[in-house]
């Protein structure tokens, strides 16, 4: 199959790792792949360096001859936005017998309205990246095929046993939206009945330095620890005994809750986003209410005082990981959505 991603964001995101993910498999399995987004992006660098085709626009109306061209000689079986920008974009472009697909992986809910009505119509098929997202195109849409496909990602071939000391980590750019700020007053709750605890934050972004000046005064310099950006990942991960996803919104997709999971760590998160569908509740981890520094200490201290459950959660989060969201189930999912939508086109 023939197969074109568009994403033209300016900047990497859960998003744009999304498409990229999707591209990488589908050219693995030996589709022809190329992804076109805006010249000097990150996703077109990382997309490059995956061995995918590329094809970078300053703007694409003032270009849009030249692409629609180089679309015709493509012959794309299915064109697959993942922008409302490069939605717009593809139901222009697209040639007769290529199935246009919108895939809903941000923060935004759909709304409805005249124009973006129109534009489902015209759209082949949805792809929600989270339950949530799903429900609201389908009420936004009613007539929409929306189809579920949870983002998937490639992890260890094993994982290491729990580390002995109680380190909780953070996996994520130092934002409002992420949670340090609640992970930290929870950190402070639990710091007197749990010996030896850490909270290992890896990540940058603007708000580390606030947050760094900020720990002397409160005491946290030495149960707060700012690894910044590391250099394996999966190391950082396998040295902390459970991880946190304490966001406060957002997260319609979560590629840190995956990587606790395919690492083979048990996590508390909080329940926005997509997050419900990653987290079973009870299972692989505990979902507590976003902002609520009280309730993400008391998840955290019930698992870390149950040493056999917390291991319990730990294996079932990496099996549940390896089943659902790792990268061959996120392929099939997503070629079952692409092969059903392009053979119900005219051709």
């Amino acid at each position: 199959m023939n197969i074109v991603h568009l994403e033209d964001e300016p900047w990497d995101s859960g998003l744009a790792q999304y498409a990229l993910t999707a591209a990488a498999e589908q050219a693995r399995h030996g589709h022809a792949v190329c992804v076109w987004g805006l010249k000097g992006s990150p996703v077109l660098a990382q997309a490059a360096a995956l061995g995918l085709p590329t094809r970078g626009w300053d703007n694409p109306w003032l270009e849009f001859a030249a692409l629609r061209r180089e679309l015709a000689a493509l012959k794309p079986q299915v064109l697959n936005a993942h922008t409302g920008a490069t939605h717009t974009l593809a139901l222009a472009l697209a040639p007769r017998g290529a199935a246009v697909v919108r895939t809903r992986a941000d923060a935004r809910l759909p709304k409805g309205g005249p124009l973006a009505g129109f534009a489902a119509g015209r759209t082949a098929a949805f792809i929600a990246a989270n339950s949530e997202l799903k429900a609201a195109l389908e009420k936004a849409f009613p007539r929409a095929r929306v189809h579920l496909v949870a983002q998937g990602l490639a992890g260890p071939a094993a994982t290491a046993p729990l580390p002995a000391e109680p380190v909780l980590g953070i996996l994520a750019r130092f934002d409002p939206v992420k949670g340090h700020e609640t992970a930290i007053e929870a950190a402070k709750l639990l710091r007197a009945g749990v010996p030896g605890l850490a909270l290992s934050c890896a990540g940058e972004g603007a708000l580390r330095e606030r947050l760094a000046w900020q720990l002397k005064p409160m005491g946290l310099e030495s149960l707060v620890r700012f690894a910044g950006r590391v250099p394996d990942k999966w190391a950082f991960l396998s040295s902390c005994r459970l991880g946190l996803v304490p966001s406060l919104a957002s997260e319609a997709v979560s590629r840190a809750a995956l990587e606790w999971m395919a690492a083979g760590r048990a996590v508390v998160a909080s329940r926005v986003g997509g997050l419900p569908d990653l987290v079973e509740h009870e299972v692989t981890g505990l979902l507590v209410p976003p902002g609520d520094p009280a309730a993400l200490a008391e998840a955290v201290r019930s698992l870390l005082a149950d040493r056999a459950r917390l291991e319990a959660y730990s294996d079932a989060a990496r099996e549940r990981w390896q089943r659902l969201f790792s990268p061959e189930p996120f392929y099939e999912d997503t070629q079952a959505v692409y092969e059903k939508t392009s053979a119900a086109l005219p051709r």
